[in-house]
């Protein structure tokens, strides 16, 4: 044991020091003016969200952009609460009933809608801040990317369960952005993606993982970086970073990552399922380190302080209000309740807004 826990500890230390590095490396992408003005559909599907929504109405109001360079689109997916009463009352949206079932159709059906060149993909319950728009617009004329990944963070909360998923979220983010900046994307999030329309077409949308009630956004990734690789780009950028709102309970947070989990098992990019195997077998080692932490606190010292020093440095990008008193007790819960995930996951299903619960559908695309 002594000889793997040296193996898998020291990988992953080389692994978590080469993202801190990286992230340090990677340059803060700046808004500079630019005579090009690039036109947007902002495509929200939502589904039962009566309580997040007038919070999304409110930033899209106060959008600092060219009011004829850019729409809203919101679809409603068979809402049974309030929900699409406090769009219909709003103006300058335009709002559409979802005939199918599901987070892919009510997005296909709002694309299918859409005018404009640029698609910006936003759930529901997020919030954008008001100089988003010119933000993604000046990375657009710099970069001619085919596919960005937007930054997402939780918003701030003073309880342990927000800022363990906080903590969690953060290390997500920092893999999103450094494979993204590597060429390798593998991780993108549905609350904050952009990509053109044209080339969502190209790729044939989600045709092959309809069935699929989650993986709206990473089987759309992997479309992209088959299709056009090396034109897939992250957006480090402040004004364009996207609060979402964090589980409520650890029902709701376990099950989201086993929904989560269903996109590695349906056509999930070799280098995911290598990273997820390896982040098991590390908090197997963990967990028996702890359980022996006389002879092997050497190993929980490892990567308590490798994990610090990550979420430290993508949060110097983030700025989330992290109370780090939370760590500690995060750092000893997350090996249980990973394996608890890993283990409920291997049933394939789960709950989640009366969708489809099987996670386990076979994906052809």
């Amino acid at each position: 044991m002594t000889i793997f826990l040296i193996l898998t500890g020291g990988f992953y230390a080389i692994w978590i020091i080469s993202l801190v590095i990286y992230q340090w490396q990677l340059a803060f992408f700046e808004t500079k003016k630019t005579k090009q003005v690039f036109k947007f559909s902002i495509v929200i599907p939502f589904k039962n969200e009566a309580k997040n929504l007038p919070r999304l109405i409110n930033s899209l109001q106060k959008t600092d952009y060219p009011a004829d360079a850019f729409e809203i689109i919101m679809i409603d997916d068979h809402s049974d609460d309030n929900s699409y009463k406090i769009v219909e009352n709003q103006q300058n949206i335009l709002l559409i009933k979802n005939k199918k079932s599901g987070k892919k159709q009510a997005l296909k059906t709002g694309i299918a809608k859409a005018q404009y060149e640029w698609i910006i993909s936003i759930d529901a319950d997020c919030e954008l801040l008001p100089d988003y728009l010119h933000a993604v617009n000046s990375f657009i004329a710099q970069h001619q990317p085919e596919m960005i990944l937007g930054p997402v963070r939780y918003f701030d909360t003073d309880n342990f369960l927000g800022q363990f998923q906080q903590f969690e979220f953060l290390c997500l983010q920092a893999l999103t952005m450094v494979s993204a900046g590597l060429k390798k994307p593998f991780l993108a999030n549905g609350a904050n993606l952009i990509f053109r329309k044209q080339s969502f077409e190209a790729v044939r949308g989600y045709e092959g993982n309809l069935d699929i009630a989650s993986g709206d956004d990473v089987f759309l990734l992997q479309k992209f970086a088959r299709k056009f690789p090396g034109k897939i780009h992250f957006i480090k950028s402040r004004s364009a970073i996207v609060k979402t709102q964090s589980a409520s309970n650890w029902n709701e947070l376990i099950q989201q990552k086993i929904r989560w989990a269903g996109k590695s098992k349906n056509g999930g990019q070799t280098r995911s399922k290598i990273l997820g195997i390896l982040m098991m077998l590390v908090h197997i080692g963990l967990l028996y380190a702890m359980f022996n932490y006389q002879r092997f606190y050497w190993f929980i010292a490892v990567k308590f302080i490798v994990d610090a020093l990550c979420l430290y440095q993508t949060n110097r990008f983030y700025r989330a209000s992290l109370l780090w008193r939370y760590y500690p007790l995060s750092f000893v819960v997350y090996p249980f309740y990973l394996v608890i995930v890993f283990v409920l996951a291997l049933r394939g299903s789960y709950r989640w807004k009366n969708y489809p619960s099987k996670s386990s559908s076979k994906s052809s695309f």
